[in-house]
């Protein structure tokens, strides 16, 4: 491991080992998660919230968002809503078991 690599990169490389959030009560299994140099600004009908960027995916097909006030949240489809995981990247990637 790169010791310049992003902590983004270093969860990337541990995904196949690390891959599970708690949420409550509910589990969520991270399917992938984006380089940080390839995040982009989300544009989506469905997106009505202020700038956020898709930095992964879980199993279940909802995104992984990291919100401009630096919270990353999941975007829930069935729910049409988003709901904070972290108070940042750090202490979402920090969370991954």
């Amino acid at each position: 491991m790169n010791k310049q690599s992003s902590p983004i990169d270093q969860a990337i490389e541990k995904l196949w080992e690390r891959r599970t959030f708690s949420l409550n009560e509910r589990l969520i299994v991270v399917a992938c998660l984006i380089r940080e140099y390839d995040w982009r600004p989300l544009k989506a009908e469905w997106w009505r919230g202020k700038e956020a960027c898709i930095i992964g995916a879980d199993l279940s097909g909802n995104f992984l968002l990291r919100h401009c006030d630096g919270t990353v949240r999941i975007w829930e489809h069935e729910l049409q809503s988003d709901r904070v995981l972290a108070p940042s990247i750090r202490d979402f990637l920090k969370q991954l078991k």
